[in-house]
């Protein structure tokens, strides 16, 4: 039993030991949350700006009963998940230097309910969506 701290001891300073050559391996670095509010027929805030590999969390906080997030593009659509106060959808993003623009398929045409996300330095929303 008087070996065991030894031998811990032991494979501490073993595994901080290197060559001083290269570079240890690292975890993958994990992207930033940010949050949408689906307010009434607005998405709060409409335009954001974010970075490769964030997720974009938009939550239900509305009076209306159905709204949908829905890439313009196609490259992501929530369904009609956001039926109640507090159903979330969320996606990742990793393509750089794109603004992708996206509406809630209910209300876009009566309420003009649409928004953005740039992410990186892509080019600026289109004011039309």
């Amino acid at each position: 039993m008087a070996l065991v701290p030894l031998v811990l001891i032991g494979l501490f300073f073993a595994s901080c030991s290197g060559s001083g050559k290269g570079s240890s391996p690292t975890a993958p670095s994990m992207g930033n949350t940010i949050k949408v509010s689906v307010v009434d027929d607005a998405f709060v805030p409409k335009d954001i700006q974010i970075s490769p590999g964030d997720t974009v969390v938009w939550t239900m906080n509305s009076t209306m009963p159905l709204h949908t997030v829905t890439a313009n593009d196609g490259s992501f659509d929530s369904g009609n998940i956001l039926s109640s106060n507090g159903a979330t959808f969320s996606h990742t993003f990793t393509q750089a230097n794109v603004t992708i623009n996206y509406h809630c398929k209910v209300h876009q045409a009566c309420c003009g309910m649409q928004g953005s996300v740039t992410v990186g330095q892509g080019p600026p929303p289109n004011p039309g969506y």
